[in-house]
Formats: structure tokens, C-alpha cells, sequence
């Protein structure tokens, strides 16, 4: 049964009121909650019957000062019942006793699985259009982040002897383990330890390991896939044991098992967090967990507009045409998007323009890792439908394809290039340069050019607005996971929104109230 708010004030509540200052957070949150939350928004994650809870509007509230201030459930519950400026911004009185861990919890898990937090997110956005953050210097800027992971990467010797004691933890539930036991090679796993004790530093002992570990998996895994009516947290488990099992590994057509070279495809990382991925911002930031994708608007794009979260390994610009639908759904029309190279999808760029969304856009310079001759220093002619090399040779290429938006490779003969002067300075390959012709190759060639002109440079240099935001959502709760899965952080992201958004517009509204007052008109707080 939902509990209700205290909002009588006593004595000491009131004269606790003079002593937090009004540009505090503790203040401006105080106030958004008190005009904006009520328990008739959390109704439908509570019973209408049985013993009375605390009152949401006091748990929600106490999420977004753990967020804000990093506060573990354990903290949160002593700084509830000790400090007056968390009761403050609760709109809790001074008497109160405080939030334990045990509902923060279950009042967490409840959200989880609601659009509550959604809606209030979108509330924010809603408020932050009538308070007049987006009448001027409106800025539409997408940009990403990583979310370190909650949970520890592991090798594949550890994740593959993890997921055969969670398969047989399962099974024990079910009481299946019996026939497991006798099909399994290895003995060692009840044991409480991570992985098996072995001489680490010696191969062939490692190469026996996995041989043995992952014969043992894929062996659990038949036998529970020919039982009928297996469960669906069981079918799950042994789902993701075959994938790890499989994904570093490869046999030999003598039965033998092999670490192969590189890494898999959407590599899993994680037992306990199937859904984390390896991930890296730059060619030196690596990271281990997910990634959020973030559209901000309003005066200096201060304001999140629109927010996903994806694996790591998955590129910027992924969820490019996602946001901006979400950011319509949220109220927001994009008249113009800001955005680095990661957005130059000049198919998605092209169909949102006919929708009347313009953009400024950086694409990446040509270049040539090898260090010679750059794609620009071939003059490509997409009218005529040739391709002349820097030493005079011309190739012809299928305009139609061009005109299709299709990409077109133009090949020059192997003769031609290892006789050139040129070749030291053009490629490496024996069999001649290859140059791509890209798809949206003409609107590239426009944007290369474009780039070079001061109209450019002045208008692209307001898209570094966006770190600003990045900055204060990653020292505030979202630089890393608290949760596993992708529906948990993607909440917690949400949450990490709601907290900058009320921040940006109760920081509007002081500044519009001290503005009236300077000017001599009455402040709309006080009238």
C-alpha cells in the first residue's frame, strides 16, 4: 500500500528553511519535488491494500541525491536519518526517520520495470520548454559516452567454468543435477572458488583446461536440450554456456580444442552480465560495459532531450535516427543537429533533411593508414564517371550505381601501378590501387569542401557545448553502471537525465527571478 508525504511543517522545519541556501541543489530539488511529484504518479507500482509504505515521492527523491552525491544504499539510509539538508530536499521533516536500504531497494526494483521514470523525464523536457530554455541559443547536439560496467571482465577459462556451476545451480533448483553429475568430466564444480587451481604459467596444463572445460559445457548443454519442458531461466543459461563455450574457442576435425586468434564478434564478457561488451571510445580509451548515446537541447544544449544506452562494442551514431524519433516523442522538433564525425551517415542525413532537420555535420579526412597517396589526391569526376590517379592514369566507373547511392570500387590494372614512378607513395599491393567509391560520395565531397570555410568553423565550434553536459552527467551517477543489464542502466541513465534537467531549470528560473527583481517587477516566486 503506497505511503503518503508529510508536508507539515513544524517550527524547526521552518526555521531550518532560512538556514539552506536557495542556489543549493538540496533547495532547488526541495522545490522541483514539491511542485512536481506526488504519490498519484507511483499508484500503479503499489497495492491498494495491505501495510502502508513510505511515501515514493520520498524514495524517487532519494534516488536522484544517491545519483547526485554517489551515495550507496547504506549511505543514503544514514544520510536520511542524519543530515537536515537530505530531509530538506526529501520535503521530509526534521523528525523523520529516515529511508532503510531494504525499500530503497524494493522501491527501485519497482521502477525498473515502470515508464514512471520515463515520464518524468519527459516532464523535465516538457518544463524546461514553458520555463523559455529553448526560445534562444537552442542547441540540438548528439554525441555518446561509455558506462563502465557493474561487473569484472573475465577470461574464457573463468566465464566457461562459471556458466557450467550457473547451469548446474539451475538444475539443482530443479532437481536435475543427478544425471548432470554423471555425464561431467570434471569434479570441482561445487567448489567455492572462481576457477580451478592449475599452474597458470604452463600451456600445456592451460590447453588441457580448456579442452576439459569446454567439452563439459557443450556436454551439459545437449543433455538439458534433449529434457522436455526445460524452464526459461534454465533454457537462458544454457544458451549463453553454449555461446561462451563456442565464441573464443574453435575444434579441430580431431576433436581437439583451441584458443583462437583476436576477438569474437560481440564478444560476451561477463557471466554475471551477459550484456556487457568490450568497448573503446578512441584507439587508446578502452572500456569495459555499455555506452549511452545523448541528444541535448535547449539554451546551450544544457538540456537532455533524448537518451539510449547500448553495448559497448556498438558505434557512435548507432542509435542516431532512434533519438531524434525519441526526442519527437518527448515533445522536441530538431530544426538543426550538431554532431562529430561518428554521425556522418549521410543516408540517414539525407532523409532526415526532406523532413525539414538540417545539420552540422563534421566527416573524417581522407586518409591513408599505409601513409601514401590520400583518396583526395584522386580527382574523382561522379558526372563523367572517372577516376584519374596523381600520375595521369584514368579509370571509369558505373555512374548509374553512383546516382543509385550504390558504392562502386574502381580497380587500376596491376601493370599500370608497379611500373608508376608514384607506387612507393600510392600502395603497398602487388595487385594495384583500389579506391571506393562511397555511396553518398558527391555530399561528401560537398561537406569536405564546406569544412574549409570560416561559415563552417564559426557554427561547428558551438557543437563542443555537448562535453559540458557529458562532464556533469558522468561525475553525477553516470560514469558507472550501479546495475547489470541494459534495461537497469538505461534506467539509471534516466535518472542521471531527470537530475541535470531539474538542475538546468530551477538554475533558469533563479536567474529569471533576480533578473525581475533588479529590474524592479514583481518576482513570480514571491507574488
Amino acid at each position: 500500500m503506497i505511503g503518503k508525504a508529510d508536508r507539515q511543517m513544524s517550527f524547526s522545519d521552518y526555521w531550518l528553511l532560512g538556514k539552506i541556501s536557495e542556489v543549493s541543489y538540496y533547495h532547488r530539488l526541495r522545490t522541483w519535488v514539491f511542485n512536481n511529484l506526488n504519490e498519484e504518479m507511483f499508484q500503479p507500482l503499489f497495492s491498494y491494500y495491505g501495510r502502508e509504505s513510505i511515501s515514493p515521492v520520498y524514495t524517487f527523491t532519494a534516488m536522484l541525491i544517491q545519483f547526485e552525491k554517489g551515495y550507496s544504499d547504506r549511505e543514503m539510509e544514514e544520510e536520511s536519518r542524519f543530515d537536515d539538508r537530505i530531509k530538506y530536499a526529501l520535503t521530509a521533516p526534521r523528525d523523520f526517520d529516515g529511508i532503510d536500504a531494504v525499500t530503497l531497494c524494493d522501491h527501485r526494483k519497482r521502477l525498473f520495470n515502470s515508464e514512471i521514470g520515463k515520464e518524468i523525464f519527459i516532464k523535465t523536457i516538457s518544463q524546461a520548454k514553458e520555463v523559455g530554455l529553448f526560445n534562444k541559443d537552442n542547441l540540438h547536439i548528439i554525441d555518446s559516452f561509455m558506462i563502465w560496467g557493474s561487473c569484472a571482465r573475465q577470461d574464457t577459462y573463468t566465464m566457461i567454468y562459471q556458466g557450467i556451476k550457473m547451469v548446474l545451480r539451475f538444475m539443482k533448483f530443479y532437481e536435475m543435477e543427478d544425471a548432470s553429475k554423471k555425464i561431467l568430466k570434471r569434479t570441482d564444480y561445487e567448489e567455492n572458488i572462481k576457477k580451478p587451481k592449475i599452474a597458470w604459467e604452463n600451456e600445456k596444463e592451460k590447453a588441457k583446461l580448456l579442452e576439459e572445460l569446454v567439452k563439459d559445457a557443450l556436454l551439459l548443454v545437449e543433455n538439458i536440450k534433449t529434457k522436455k519442458d526445460i524452464k526459461d531461466d534454465l533454457k537462458k543459461a544454457i544458451e549463453l554456456l553454449e555461446r561462451i563455450a563456442l565464441q573464443d574457442v574453435e575444434i579441430t576435425n580431431d576433436g581437439h580444442v583451441k584458443m583462437i586468434k583476436g576477438t569474437a564478434k560481440d564478444r560476451i564478457i561477463s557471466v554475471v552480465d551477459d550484456e556487457m561488451r568490450h568497448g573503446r571510445k578512441t584507439s587508446s580509451k578502452l572500456s569495459d560495459g555499455y555506452k549511452a548515446e545523448i541528444i541535448t537541447g535547449g539554451e546551450k544544449g544544457s538540456v537532455v532531450v533524448g537518451i539510449e544506452v547500448d553495448g559497448a562494442n556498438i558505434a557512435d551514431g548507432e542509435h542516431m535516427s532512434d533519438l531524434i524519433e525519441q526526442s519527437r516523442r518527448n515533445g522536441v522538433d530538431i530544426d538543426k543537429l550538431y554532431g562529430d564525425c561518428a554521425y556522418s551517415d549521410f543516408e540517414e542525413i539525407e532523409k532526415r533533411k526532406e523532413e525539414g532537420t538540417d545539420f552540422c555535420i563534421r566527416v573524417p579526412e581522407a586518409t591513408n593508414p599505409s601513409g601514401g597517396f590520400s583518396k583526395e589526391e584522386f580527382k574523382i569526376d561522379l558526372e563523367k564517371g572517372t577516376v584519374e590517379c596523381p600520375n595521369g592514369h584514368i579509370k571509369q566507373f558505373d555512374t548509374e550505381k553512383t546516382q543509385k547511392h550504390e558504392q562502386v570500387t574502381v580497380k587500376f590494372r596491376a601493370e599500370e601501378c608497379n611500373d608508376c614512378p608514384l607506387k612507393d607513395q600510392c600502395t603497398k599491393s602487388k595487385k594495384g590501387r583500389t579506391i571506393n567509391i562511397h555511396p553518398y560520395e558527391k555530399e561528401i565531397q560537398e561537406q569536405r569542401e564546406y569544412q574549409k570555410t570560416d561559415e563552417f568553423k564559426e557554427d561547428y565550434a558551438k557543437r563542443p557545448n555537448v562535453e559540458r553536459n557529458i562532464s556533469e552527467l558522468t561525475r553525477h551517477g553516470g560514469r558507472k553502471g550501479r546495475y547489470r543489464g541494459k534495461l537497469k542502466i538505461r534506467w539509471q541513465m534516466i535518472m542521471v537525465a531527470i537530475n541535470n534537467n531539474i538542475k538546468v531549470i530551477m538554475k533558469h528560473i533563479s536567474k529569471i527571478s533576480n533578473r525581475q527583481i533588479k529590474k524592479g517587477e514583481v518576482c513570480p516566486k514571491t507574488a
